[in-house]
């Protein structure tokens, strides 16, 4: 599953108690001891906290649901294959907002006495009349689940264009929620699924339907083929009257492969048809094995958070995967493509070979995300993925700067820590290390050692430690070493460099520390065994020198230099995972020698680290931001984006009262000239990148700049794209809306929300949503946030607004009071059921994120602590957002007068210019 802000207060578990068949005794009937102590109460057995018990595990399963997407509930029973592994007299399962209506266990082939019990929120109990002996036994389950129209997780359900629809996801809880199951990662057993739903609908799941059985009530039942062992977050079905879009075979064996629509939507498949078996192609070569199960259908899902890879059924968000032919944009086909490559690595990273707990997760997404580049590096060079990682990079290191950002490899001690886990470490961290370890074993070694470790585990769950003895017995060195430093602690380091050319070799002194920005606690001392790459000047040729700074002090020689090289870079490729920081002397020469020579990969990580030292004190603001200039006229599409990262040091809230309009003017000054030539409108015989860049650099100059020629032609377009859908170029469609939006009347305004209630296309609703995210009128707002309790609204949609609220100094107050205002409703607190999904409660702090100032930090600090410490996950996202303002505001203290006297000097020098408020 891709981290795109993935993935709970649920309704309360009612139990209803089966019939254990025990004797019943008159008052006065005389017993015996052992009949007394039989007929005495029984002591609730005490549930599990986080981890089932070891006693009992499964080892298959069989799964009957009644389900009609028009209902909210559904029926269903679940047959488990069971081996006891030593005797207990209750079995523990996962299940959360289950109703079990009767509960009957075998052994031997004789029935046991079941009891159910409520083990908290998460725990199902069943506690058996005589113990289990050591063998297997058969556990059946009948009981009633909910079909949320709230959630986006579990079994969930959607209207989409008046047709109701039941979806899932079930990674990394949400399996529960459908059926009482060993809800773990390393409980991996093959299932077996059969579903019956009214006549007109259709479902499917993981594996290919076997049978169809027509039902005396207007019903079909679907039967399906058992699965290949899964543990229970892989599992996934749909229910609903789907069209079918097919797609050639995939794979080395012709594997059946479809994309599932809403209905009528099939036409919108066609990219994803095309490109999902090209992609299973380029996958089995890099990993030497075909793709693995027996089908693979896609399917799309309204209102979804990302994708996930189930096998046989991957399911997408529908905005993502679909697209009619007259609205598709570049964007949108290579982020289909770069998540699709990530879904389908999982079949092989995560599916084929499954974590064997929550604590490696990184086993599956660090590696998928990863794949990401390394596929398309090669398949598709002209996209510049290889360029862009190096990008994501800088932004996983600026969530790893925080202390109280997780570890990659995380211990799990809470259903907290699970949902915690999907984030930008074990994404976009992981990806880098992995990365970085790639580039110092070399390609052919590390590819070689994903291959070992995929044959050993196939079928079955693997461990950090099995990853890293494969990749160590094909090195032939201990990669572990290295690695370990990485995945078990927090935080990255600064490589510091200084160049050293008397009495003989030139070579570099290196030094690491914990990278902290301006506002971190500092923490007990840390260091890493870091590879590390120095590109210099050897002459008129550029040279390299590597090694593994294994202490907090090294030096390296640089034997191809004669003399003092010119320059340095102790980044080669920008492959290492940590913040480079060199001397002034030493900057200073590659700025002027050495960027000239220097690959687009090192730029970009140049670029990102400059922000880095800016925000650890490390370097002026003032000397930064003409980093950003050069970049803004770099014709290079990936240098420009990643020169954009500086932006955020002229966010008004670092810079004092009244520079607003001189933030406005310089924006213009770097975007204006380029937006207006590339204009709204594409050209016939432009390049890839030209198209990429258009809607980029006309938002910066029209919203972020008000520059006025720009605001009106957005405003022309976009009250023109309300009447007439083909009216704007579909990739500049949402540029138009936004600029108008928040440059434009209020009419315009008005005239959005007015359409928004009146559409019924889910795309188009969802462009409009964000289009009003962008206004900056404290009227306008409030408007916007009366639709997330509106009522006709879905808030799976709505809620979004919130957080455009809360980017906007002049606007964040209003998203923090409707907060505090709605927070029971929002989020389910004091007897109310909650509006919002249970995974985006935890998340509500983000409105805080662009605060910069202490007052507010402790206001928001009052009113969230207790309330985030009671929803899951929610006490690590508060404290990394109270972190971040933190660190705002010492960067404000330290940077101010630097960021004062740069507008000041150029407000002396600026002309006047017609400007839209």
């Amino acid at each position: 599953m891709p981290n795109l802000f993935r993935r709970t207060a649920l309704a309360a578990v009612t139990l209803l108690a089966a019939c254990s068949g025990s004797r019943a005794l008159a008052p006065d009937a005389p017993t015996s001891s052992r009949e007394a102590a039989a007929s005495a109460p029984k002591a609730t057995p005490t549930a599990p906290t986080l981890r089932l018990p070891e006693d009992v595990k499964p080892t298959g399963y069989r799964v009957e649901l009644a389900m009609d997407p028009k209902a909210p509930t559904f029926q269903g029973s679940v047959d488990i294959d069971l081996a006891v592994l030593k005797p207990t007299s209750v079995v523990w399962l996962n299940g959360t907002a289950l109703e079990v209506k009767q509960a009957t266990l075998v052994q031997g082939g004789k029935p046991v006495g079941v009891t159910p019990v409520v083990g908290g929120k998460d725990f199902l109990g069943f506690v058996l009349e005589a113990p289990l002996s050591m063998g297997s036994a058969h556990l059946r389950v009948e009981y009633t689940g909910t079909a949320s129209e709230r959630e986006v997780s579990g079994a969930f359900r959607v209207n989409e264009d008046g047709d109701w629809y039941v979806y899932t996801q079930f990674e990394p809880l949400g399996a529960r929620r459908a059926f009482p199951t060993f809800d773990e990662p390393g409980f991996k057993v093959p299932w077996e699924l059969s579903l019956r739903v009214p006549e007109g609908n259709v479902a499917v799941t993981n594996t290919p339907e076997v049978s169809r059985e027509p039902g005396a009530d207007h019903t079909v039942t679907f039967h399906f083929a058992r699965t290949q062992p899964l543990p229970s977050y892989l599992i996934a079905f749909g229910v609903g009257p789907f069209d079918f879009a097919p797609a050639a075979d995939s794979g080395q064996k012709k594997v059946k492969t479809r994309i599932i629509t809403p209905k009528g939507r099939a036409g919108e498949a066609a990219y994803a048809a095309e490109m999902t078996p090209r992609i299973i192609e380029q996958l089995e070569t890099y990993f030497g094995s075909p793709y693995a199960y027996e089908k693979l259908d896609v399917m799309a899902v309204p209102l979804m958070g990302g994708a996930m890879e189930n096998p046989g059924l991957v399911t997408f968000n529908s905005r993502l995967i679909l697209s009619k032919p007259e609205e598709d944009t570049m964007r949108r086909q290579r982020s289909f493509v770069g998540v699709q490559v990530h879904e389908l690595a999982h079949q092989w990273f995560g599916d084929l070979v499954t974590m064997a707990w929550w604590d490696d997760l990184w086993l599956n997404e660090s590696f998928a995300s990863w794949m990401e580049a390394r596929i398309l590096g090669t398949w598709q060079p002209t996209w510049d993925e290889t360029v862009k990682r190096v990008g994501e990079r800088s932004y996983a290191l600026k969530e790893d700067g925080l202390l109280s950002a997780r570890r990659i490899r995380q211990p799990i001690e809470s259903n907290d820590d699970v949902v915690n886990a999907f984030d930008g470490i074990t994404y976009g961290k992981g990806s880098a290390v992995l990365a970085m370890t790639e580039a110092w074993l070399g390609e052919d070694v590390f590819r070689r050692g994903i291959q070992r470790h995929l044959r050993a585990h196939a079928g079955g769950n693997a461990t950090a430690k099995d990853f890293l003895a494969a990749m160590s017995a094909e090195a032939g060195k201990d990669v572990g070493a290295v690695m370990d430093t990485f995945l078990d602690q927090g935080g990255a380091p600064t490589v510091s460099v200084e160049l050293e050319c008397g009495g003989g070799q030139p070579r570099v002194l290196l030094s690491q520390s914990r990278y902290l920005p301006l506002g971190s606690m500092r923490p007990a001392p840390q260091q890493w065994k870091v590879p590390v790459c120095v590109k210099y000047a050897a002459g008129d040729k550029v040279a390299r020198a590597c090694t593994v700074l294994e202490q907090e002090h090294a030096e390296l020689a640089l034997p191809e230099s004669k003399g003092c090289p010119a320059w340095v870079f102790p980044n080669a490729e920008g492959a290492g995972y940590f913040r480079m920081q060199l001397s002034q002397d030493l900057r200073a020469k590659l700025m002027k020698t050495g960027y000239a020579r220097l690959s687009r990969l090192e730029r970009v990580a140049l670029l990102g680290d400059a922000l880095a030292l800016v925000e650890a004190g490390a370097l002026p603001a003032a000397e930064a931001l003409p980093l950003l200039e050069q970049a803004a006229k770099d014709p290079d599409r990936q240098i420009f984006e990643a020169g954009l990262e500086l932006l955020s040091l002229v966010e008004p809230s670092l810079l004092a009262d009244g520079r607003r309009e001189d933030v406005q003017r310089y924006m213009r000054d770097l975007f204006s000239a380029r937006a207006r030539k590339l204009g709204f409108t594409p050209r016939a015989g432009e390049s890839e990148d030209t198209r990429l860049l258009r809607p980029i650099v006309v938002r910066l100059a029209g919203s972020s700049g008000a520059d006025a020629q720009l605001v009106t032609e957005a405003s022309a377009l976009a009250a023109k794209w309300l009447t007439d859908r083909r009216a704007v170029a579909p990739e500049m469609v949402e540029p138009a809306l936004d600029i108008a939006v928040k440059r434009g009347t209020a009419a315009f305004h008005a005239q959005l929300l007015s359409a928004l209630r009146q559409e019924k296309d889910r795309r188009n609703r969802q462009v409009m949503l964000g289009a009003l995210g962008h206004t900056v009128d404290p009227d306008r707002v409030r408007a916007n946030l009366s639709l997330i309790v509106d009522k006709e609204q879905d808030p799976r949609e709505t809620m979004w607004l919130l957080l455009g609220a809360s980017r906007d100094t002049r606007t964040q107050d209003l998203a923090f009071d409707f907060v505090k205002t709605h927070y029971d409703e929002l989020a389910g607190a004091n007897g109310k059921a909650a509006l919002l999904p249970e995974e985006f409660i935890p998340h509500l702090v983000y409105i805080g994120s662009s605060y910069c100032d202490a007052g507010k930090r402790a206001q928001f600090a009052q009113f969230f602590t207790e309330r985030n410490a009671k929803v899951s996950g929610g006490s690590r996202e508060l404290a990394k957002v109270l972190e971040s303002v933190d660190q705002c505001i010492a960067l404000k203290q330290a940077q101010g007068a630097s960021l004062e006297s740069f507008f000041a000097g150029r407000a002396a020098k600026a002309p006047k210019a017609p400007v839209a408020r």
